[in-house]
């Protein structure tokens, strides 16, 4: 019986060793599947970690530039009028002219244009169109002119017409358009926004 019980036994080990086996290999196939899937996403993230690592490189840059539009922009709020500096600049155009010898014949009403933003929305600033007519002498509007674009505010020359006087004696009809930008946010400190 030994003999019979020895098969037994052997052959229930040899059964035990293949399950064994087979069970081994299949968990070594899991383990694979799983480990390829792994080093993809380690992959993955390593790619994501580097381009992070590239815009954190970048910050100080962008932050640099960020600075600096900052104080454009403070510097343009300056130089653009508020709502109320427009009217002080309607009064320095009869002193601009005064000054130059020009003589005002037609002031159009201030036009103001409001500025949309990127995908509609509102800026905060307005655009406010001038139209004078002016006589003078060629020097004399040369004169007015630069009075105007040296203004303490920013202004915009958009054209001018300058048309002979009928006679020798008559002066140069002069047709002025310029814009200058009011802005039309709320006002903090120092009449910026």
């Amino acid at each position: 019986m030994r003999n019979k019980n020895d098969k037994v036994v052997l052959l229930a080990m040899l059964i035990g060793a293949g399950v064994l086996a087979l069970a081994s290999g299949a968990g070594v196939w899991y383990l694979q599947k799983e480990s390829a899937e792994l080093e993809t996403q380690n992959s993955a993230l390593q790619t994501r970690v580097a381009q992070a690592q590239t815009k954190i490189s970048k910050l100080p840059q962008l932050r640099a530039q960020r600075e600096e539009s900052e104080v454009r922009l403070r510097v343009a709020e300056r130089i653009l009028p508020s709502q109320e500096e427009i009217e002080t600049l309607v009064d320095n155009l009869s002193a601009f002219a005064e000054r130059s010898g020009v003589v005002i014949t037609k002031a159009a009403p201030v036009r103001q244009v409001a500025y949309g933003g990127p995908g509609g929305s509102a800026r905060p600033f307005e655009e406010a169109n001038f139209d004078l007519d002016l006589k003078g002498d060629y020097f004399q509007y040369v004169e007015f002119l630069n009075l105007l674009e040296n203004y303490k505010r920013f202004i915009r020359v958009d054209s001018f017409t300058i048309s002979p006087g009928r006679s020798q004696d008559e002066s140069l009809g002069i047709d002025l358009k310029f814009a200058t930008f009011t802005y039309v946010g709320s006002t903090t400190k120092g009449g910026t926004q």
